[in-house]
């Protein structure tokens, strides 16, 4: 696999899991500028490109560890020993794959007032205050088809998709139902 198609793969989903990760949006861009170089520099090591995900999210792991130890040699911030633990924790990032890979294709079955909001304000990552120029509306009005569109979303979701989830709401295993029709998970 090329370096482009996985940059234009990951990049938007590798930005925002190093966001939560680090406060500082100047380092956060840093680490994804690192990460990417990891990769480049380390693609022809990879034998098995179904590994793939977990290849780069465990790069993407041990860069920010990485930074976190840096930051604490040079005194700028501390790590704490929770965001180490929860960080070398994470190691098994294919858990939601299966949503993934589909989710598009359920955002574009929405009814049509509601596709493109919530395709740039959870896909793009667009705020919702941008967006009220681009569509247009008022702010509440946004506000609203975005709720609609969240609800609307998980609603096809649930009837299609059989998923697990921990005591704090993130994905654990995905399973498509049989009865799913018009959808691929």
């Amino acid at each position: 696999m090329e370096i482009n198609t996985i940059h234009n793969q990951f990049y938007i989903i590798l930005g925002k899991y190093i966001k939560a990760r680090i406060n500082d949006t100047d380092d956060a861009s840093d680490v994804l500028q690192e990460v990417f170089i990891k990769i480049n520099e380390n693609l022809g090591s990879l034998t098995d490109d179904s590994k793939l995900k977990s290849w780069i999210f465990t790069i993407t792991r041990n860069s920010i560890i990485d930074y976190y130890r840096k930051s604490s040699h040079q005194k700028k911030s501390e790590l704490t020993e929770c965001m180490m633990q929860k960080t070398m924790q994470e190691t098994d990032f294919d858990n939601s794959q299966s949503l993934d890979c589909c989710i598009i294709n359920f955002i574009e079955r929405l009814p049509e007032e509601y596709q493109g909001i919530i395709m740039d304000s959870e896909i793009h990552g667009i705020k919702q205050k941008d967006l009220t120029e681009k569509y247009s509306l008022a702010y509440p009005s946004i506000r609203s088809r975005v709720q609609r569109g969240r609800s609307k979303l998980k609603e096809m979701l649930l009837d299609c998709c059989s998923i697990e989830l921990d005591r704090r709401g993130n994905v654990m295993n995905v399973t498509s139902k049989k009865s799913c029709s018009g959808g691929k998970c």
